[in-house]
C-alpha cells in the first residue's frame, strides 16, 4: 500500500530527511511516498565533515598517551609533598583516553547515531575536566614546557568537542523532526485503513 511505502520512505530518510511538504488542512487523502522527498537538512555537517573532526580529536587523544609518560604524580608526591590524588587523576587519564579513542572509532562508523555522538561527547567532556585537574598539578609541580603542551592540547580538543556538540544539537532536531514526519504518516495510514470496507465473509458452499 502506497501509504506504507510512504512511511517507510520517511522512517528510512534518518538525518538525511529534510522537513515536511506543506499540506491543506481540507484534504484527508494521504500522499503517495513521491510527495515526500529527502532533503539535506539546513546546518547539519556532512559525514565525511563530521568525521574530519573526529579524526582530530582521535589524533589529540592519540598525542595525550606520550604527554602522559612524561608526568609522573607519585614523584611529585615522594619528592614535592603533592596531593595524592594528582595519582589517580594520572590513572582515570590513562583508561579516559583509551575510552574517548573506543567511542570515536564506533562513531565515525555510524555518524548518524545520535546515541554514539552523545557518548563520545561526554567521554570527551570527562577526560576534559581529568586533563584539567592534572594540568595545575603539571604547572605547579612539573616542567612549564610540559604544563604548556597539555594546556595547548586541552585547548584543541576543547574546540573540536564543541563543534561535536554543535553537531549533536542539530542532529537531535532533525531526528526530532523525522519522528513527527513518520508519525504524521502513520496517523494518515491509520485513518485510511480504517476508511476501507469490511471484507464480507466467503459465501458458504452448497455442500452446507
Amino acid at each position: 500500500m502506497l501509504c506504507f511505502a510512504a512511511f517507510a520512505k520517511v522512517y528510512a530518510g534518518g538525518a538525511q530527511m529534510g522537513p515536511p511538504p506543506s499540506q491543506s488542512s481540507s484534504s484527508a487523502v494521504p500522499r503517495s511516498a513521491s510527495t515526500v522527498p529527502p532533503a539535506p537538512v539546513v546546518g547539519l555537517e556532512n559525514p565525511w565533515d563530521v568525521r574530519k573532526v573526529i579524526a582530530d580529536l582521535q589524533n589529540d587523544t592519540s598525542n595525550l598517551q606520550p604527554l602522559l609518560r612524561k608526568i609522573n604524580p607519585q614523584e611529585w608526591y615522594d619528592r614535592r609533598g603533592a596531593p595524592s590524588t594528582y595519582t589517580v587523576q594520572w590513572q582515570s587519564a590513562q583508561q579516559q583516553m583509551n575510552d574517548v579513542l573506543s567511542a570515536t572509532r564506533l562513531f565515525a562508523q555510524k555518524t548518524e547515531s545520535l546515541s554514539l555522538a552523545l557518548d563520545t561527547y561526554f567521554r570527551l567532556e570527562a577526560l576534559e575536566i581529568t586533563e584539567r585537574a592534572l594540568a595545575e598539578g603539571v604547572t605547579r609541580y612539573d616542567l612549564p614546557a610540559t604544563a604548556r603542551e597539555l594546556n595547548s592540547l586541552i585547548a584543541h580538543n576543547f574546540a573540536s568537542r564543541e563543534r561535536i556538540r554543535g553537531y549533536i544539537r542539530d542532529l537531535a532536531a532533525t531526528t526530532e523532526q523525522n519522528f513527527k514526519i513518520a508519525d504524521g504518516e502513520a496517523q494518515r495510514c491509520r485513518e485510511m485503513i480504517s476508511k476501507q470496507p469490511v471484507p464480507t465473509q466467503a459465501k458458504k458452499s452448497k455442500k452446507e
